[in-house]
């Protein structure tokens, strides 16, 4: 993109999903109709999509030339806007079969990373921070935790720090799904000195804190992270990483990837990694803490942006920067 094309934040964009209808009739057709049959009529709804949508077949298509010229041509193998949207089609009916309640721990294919470490601290009431993102689906982590399916023998109590602006309809109709969605959700402009201290405890008491953090603040746009993504600058958000440093514990990168991109019989990779970077730091060197720990959530998000090219849902441009200099 040319440097002088006027930045457009994220959360500027119209919502995706910008009327309750599509997804109240998705969840009318899971109740009543075979899932498999569903998965196929996602086929030609997202080719629809791809048509009619401009911003996403550029948007998909602009992401993936940067991915294959980072990777030096090897991914994605091929440049497809279709199959992106396909994915995030797909991703938008998980969420829903996961808070329906449909998906069990049988179809997570976990790998010999730090998840049993973080299952066990979790057994042992110790509790943890993950950061995730908008690459793959997140959000059938949270749904299994709302059921107890998760590997761990106790409820473990969860707070999601969560942008709602962007997603307002898909979310308000997940929480008519089940009100357990709506649980412990809190919008990052609402968190002050006392919110923190309950996310302290939260985690002293065994429970989990969770951020997604490839997205800057809708709200305090002006301070973020400034470091290379894919071979080009982005900014990343600032504040995910200070809560991060502030609450200093152990913290865990996590990624839930569909194993295939499309399969009418789908199972999930979980990908879970500790955090190296010591979040132990005197205030001077705070910033350097929190720039080291976001260059590691990066390079993690470019490992499986290469492994898993058509699952990444952000559609907007996102190496448009904004005036901020970043930290």
């Amino acid at each position: 993109m040319k440097n002088e094309e006027k930045f457009l934040h994220w959360a500027d964009e119209k919502e995706v999903i910008s009327s309750n209808r599509p997804v109240k009739f998705l969840l009318l057709l899971l109740v009543h109709v075979p899932t498999c049959l569903v998965l196929l009529l996602i086929y030609p709804v997202s080719f629809f999509y791809l048509i009619c949508s401009k911003r996403a077949r550029t948007e998909a298509r602009l992401y993936q030339k940067q991915l294959k010229e980072f990777t030096h041509g090897k991914s994605p193998r091929v440049i497809s806007p279709f199959l992106q949207i396909l994915s995030f089609s797909l991703c938008v009916l998980e969420k829903i079969v996961g808070w329906l309640g449909k998906v069990t721990y049988d179809k997570l294919v976990c790998h010999d990373d730090d998840l049993q470490e973080l299952i066990q601290m979790l057994e042992k009431k110790q509790g943890a921070v993950l950061i995730g993102s908008h690459l793959g689906n997140i959000e059938l982590l949270r749904s299994l935790f709302s059921f107890n399916r998760t590997g761990v023998s106790r409820e473990v109590p969860i707070s999601v720090i969560m942008e709602l602006k962007s997603t307002e309809q898909f979310n308000k109709t997940i929480r008519e799904v089940n009100p357990k969605a709506g649980f412990n959700v809190i919008d990052p402009k609402s968190i002050g000195p006392d919110t923190m201290i309950a996310l302290d405890e939260q985690v002293k008491n065994g429970g989990l804190v969770v951020f997604t953090a490839d997205r800057t603040s809708a709200n305090v746009r002006t301070r973020s992270v400034r470091l290379p993504f894919l071979g080009k600058e982005a900014d990343f958000p600032y504040g995910v990483f200070l809560l991060t440093v502030l609450l200093n514990a152990p913290t865990y990168f996590v990624f839930a990837l569909r194993t295939k991109t499309s399969t009418l019989n789908p199972r999930y990779n979980i990908f879970v990694e500790r955090a190296r970077t010591s979040l132990s730091c005197t205030r001077s060197e705070r910033d350097g803490c929190i720039r080291s720990l976001c260059r590691e959530f990066v390079e993690k998000l470019e490992k499986y942006c290469r492994e898993f090219p058509y699952q990444w849902y952000n559609f907007y441009n996102f190496w448009l920067l904004s005036d901020n200099k970043g930290a």
